[in-house]
């Protein structure tokens, strides 16, 4: 599969765990996703449930065309995948359970419709 879109981090940024204003840091075992802003004043967010709100709002903070935005359609296009699959070869039931624990973690960032 082609694709042409960046990847959200550089390997640099990879290695570092920071990109710009947004880096990871540990506090006492417990990860925090930091953002700083212009003067310097830092936020952090941890936590499962915390840091799974952070990338709904994040994933919403995209503009509507930005081609990286996680949407309905793309939750459409991923139901229509999995209609079509075909359940009477060996093996697929691993793809299938797959494929829709894929929806419900992208149905869990977006907004109810």
């Amino acid at each position: 599969m082609i694709t042409t879109m960046r990847p959200a981090l550089t390997p640099d940024e990879w290695c570092h765990r920071r990109s710009g204003p947004v880096f990871l840091d540990i506090v006492d075992d417990e990860v925090h996703v930091v953002v700083a802003d212009p003067d310097e004043q830092l936020v952090s967010v941890t936590g499962p449930n915390d840091l799974h709100a952070l990338l709904a709002l994040a994933n919403d903070a995209l503009p509507a065309d930005d081609p990286r935005r996680l949407t309905g359609t793309d939750l459409a296009v991923l139901s229509i995948l999995i209609d079509r699959l075909d359940r009477t070869r060996p093996n697929t039931h691993r793809l299938i359970a797959l494929s829709e624990s894929l929806f419900e973690k992208i149905a869990a960032l977006l907004p109810p419709h």
